[in-house]
């Protein structure tokens, strides 16, 4: 079972992002929600105190590759947290060793579902069901990489066992699972996956690659 904690933390993200219509573009949702976005040399987020003046996102470019786009999503939920007290909470009551770790993990959650929210979710397991052409799908419509859309497939709902994969030349390249064991972990070799683990679903990406999807 998730936390309730992070499960409200997310919960709280993903209805700020829904408040916005679900905006896309990062500088529309930062005046949306009354957040200042401007550029600078390196991506960081300022939530103001004391009434010193807007919460800040400064990115370091605005020409937007997968990367850069996860980057602004991160700090987006960084100042979401802030503002609605969730990172003084999560420093009170989780008690883990590597705080600072641990929070930017989650904020890596968060900028998951600020990238490809339910509604994009729903719409491509509609056409797709929970087959690797969803991931592939929410990648190619969100402007994320394939490892965060492996991710956020996988993950959509912490009561539900799934997994996801990568790979590339005979070798997983990237694996992530919740609640499922599949039968090989990252850096694994599996010269023929389709024919050692028929229950798995898979998906050619060409020049070697594969994309594979587990449910239960």
């Amino acid at each position: 079972m998730l936390d309730p904690l992070i499960a409200d933390l997310l919960a709280c993200i993903e209805d700020t992002h829904a408040a916005t219509g679900y905006e896309r573009d990062p500088a529309r949702f930062c005046e949306l929600q009354g957040i200042a976005y401007t550029t600078g040399p390196r991506s960081l987020s300022r939530v103001s105190r004391h009434g010193d003046g807007p919460d800040l996102i400064i990115v370091s470019h605005e020409d937007y590759g997968s990367r850069d786009l996860f980057t602004i999503a991160h700090e987006l939920a960084h100042v979401i947290a802030k503002r609605e007290g969730y990172i003084r909470l999560i420093r009170h009551h989780h008690q883990v060793h590597d705080q600072r770790r641990h929070i930017e993990l989650l904020m890596n959650e968060g900028a998951g579902r600020l990238l490809m929210p339910l509604p994009d979710l729903e719409a491509a397991t509609r056409e797709h069901g929970d087959t690797p052409r969803t991931i592939l799908h929410l990648a190619e419509v969100s402007g994320a990489s394939l490892p965060v859309a492996l991710r956020r497939w996988v993950r959509q709902d912490w009561n539900e066992s799934r997994a996801a994969f990568e790979i590339e030349g005979n070798y997983v390249q990237d694996v992530t699972a919740w609640n499922a064991r599949l039968p090989f972990w990252k850096w694994d070799r599996v010269p023929d996956v389709a024919l050692e683990h028929p229950d798995l679903m898979l998906l050619g990406l060409g020049q070697g690659r594969v994309l594979g999807t587990l449910v239960g």
